[in-house]
């Protein structure tokens, strides 16, 4: 392999030939496609118990002409992609990054999530599994957002479940790196479902982490709900109609789905309250169906009580570790 690839800048390497000839992967099957990408699930030739998934990236003309890209910009963007994931470390985001790039397609390989995305278990949820999967995907996010990441595409198909039955977090190629003296960017978010209200009328200028934390919000309410997303123009009052949330759930889809940025809740507030919540504290507030703005940007924390039910653990699936 040494004599077939050049090391390019970010940990990416270039090769003259073909990937999966090249790391000797047999590609199983196909798990999704969209525009100029593939996913694919791929096993080791010596040994199928080692599986990859590997997302291709056309970079043949036609296709760069469907992305309005050249093959310079399109290279830049997954070089920062995978700049951005080989730094993270955490147990809720996507690892085992590799980037390559071959003469006809980029290739991103990462590590295998046996349990799909979410989308595959949007029916089956209960009140135990939402709760530990927005609890690990609010882990995930809050974690890059401490480090001035933005994710840009939170959405279902976005968010695997590995074999501990945790959620992941995935597709980084609408991510970047805020600079440290900005707070608004001119766009935010990709996926039409989950844009915040603000993306949607196009203002000058967005937060977009507030973005992601929206974002967050309308995948909390397609587990509650237990359906995708659709076009709809005020989630927050899609679920004041909806009968049935748990007092939990509601009040974090209040905080997340407000139109109104800076009302929204930042995913530091929510990671704050997760394991502290009580229902009770903040009845009155929710059957106002109004949240007073200065919550979500204090420090403190509210009175100290895990909500933990042993539904929570007797409702997941039993998966071999």
């Amino acid at each position: 392999m040494a004599a077939a690839a050049a090391v390019a800048s970010n940990c990416v390497l270039e090769l003259k030939t073909d990937f999966f000839e090249t790391s000797q992967l047999r590609v199983e099957k196909v798990l999704s496609t969209g525009g100029s990408s593939e996913v694919v699930l791929a096993s080791s030739i010596q040994d199928l118990s080692r599986k990859r998934v590997v997302k291709k990236i056309s970079l043949k003309e036609e296709n760069l002409q469907d992305r309005e890209l050249s093959a310079k910009e399109a290279k830049a963007l997954f070089h920062r992609e995978i700049e951005i994931l080989r730094t993270l470390d955490h147990p809720n985001i996507i690892g085992g990054v590799n980037g390559v790039i071959c003469p006809d397609y980029m290739a991103l390989s990462m590590d295998f999530c046996p349990n799909g995305t979410l989308v595959t278990h949007l029916k089956k949820m209960t009140n135990g599994l939402i709760d530990r999967y927005f609890d690990g995907l609010v882990s995930g996010v809050c974690y890059i957002h401490s480090l001035r990441i933005v994710h840009g595409d939170i959405k279902l198909q976005n968010i695997f479940v590995n074999a501990k039955n945790k959620a992941v977090l995935a597709d980084f190629g609408f991510s970047f790196k805020m600079p440290e003296n900005i707070s608004y960017v001119k766009t935010s978010g990709a996926t039409m479902a989950y844009l915040s209200p603000e993306v949607l009328i196009k203002r000058s200028k967005v937060d977009p982490f507030k973005c992601d934390s929206y974002a967050v919000g309308v995948v909390l309410r397609c587990l509650v709900l237990k359906r995708r997303p659709g076009y709809c123009p005020d989630y927050l009052q899609e679920v004041r109609e909806s009968p049935h949330i748990c007092a939990m759930f509601r009040y974090f889809l209040e905080a997340l789905l407000h139109r109104k940025p800076s009302r929204r809740a930042t995913m530091a507030h929510v990671q704050t309250t997760l394991d502290e919540f009580i229902p009770e504290a903040y009845t009155e507030e929710l059957s106002q169906n109004c949240r007073p703005q200065e919550e979500f940007n204090s420090t403190a924390s509210p009175p100290r009580k895990k909500i933990r039910s042993q539904e929570s653990a007797q409702s997941l699936p039993n998966i071999k570790q």
